[in-house]
């Protein structure tokens, strides 16, 4: 999305994401809802200080759309630098996705695949406790090899649902 489009954008309801992990521990963002229909919601959320991700920056000011399907194993964030004209695509494994408009709730299940003009890298592996339960575990390398087969046709998808 361009900066001139944000600034003829309608003004948003306030949406709070709410991000579980596995340890438990809670993170919530005030953000923007730009859609909830059908099980599919959509969120903006304004980036406020720096972040590197696996080689990514970002910076204040830079933009997610994030999108959220309560039937998918994965949530979407695309993120748009100022810096860059080419959006970077990142998905966080997932499961016990709840929207509603006033709050996203979801878990995240600590492996992610970040797209980016470099290619696709699984990112956090690592993090899979070495207790995970077994059934969990399962879902987290069907959700990853998925997305890695069909992360092409999620994104063309993605754009066609919303033109950003």
């Amino acid at each position: 999305m361009r900066s001139s489009d944000r600034s003829t954008r309608k003004a948003l309801s306030c949406c709070r994401e709410t991000k579980i992990t596995l340890s438990g521990e809670i993170k919530t963002y005030p953000c923007e809802l730009v859609s909830l229909n059908n099980g599919l919601g959509i969120l903006r959320y304004v980036i406020d200080r720096e972040y590197d991700v696996h080689g990514v920056v970002l910076a204040p000011g830079d933009e997610t759309i994030a999108l959220y399907w309560e039937d998918r194993p994965y949530t979407l964030y695309i993120w748009h630098r100022r810096t860059a004209e080419t959006p970077v695509y990142y998905f966080n494994i997932a499961d016990c996705i709840s929207l509603a408009p006033r709050e996203f709730i979801w878990r995240d299940l600590a492996v992610d695949i970040l797209v980016d003009g470099r290619g696709v890298h699984v990112l956090d592996e690592h993090e899979l406790p070495a207790d995970l339960d077994v059934d969990l575990g399962r879902y987290i390398r069907e959700a990853q090899a998925h997305i890695l087969v069909h992360y092409d046709n999620i994104i063309q998808n993605v754009h066609m649902l919303m033109p950003f």
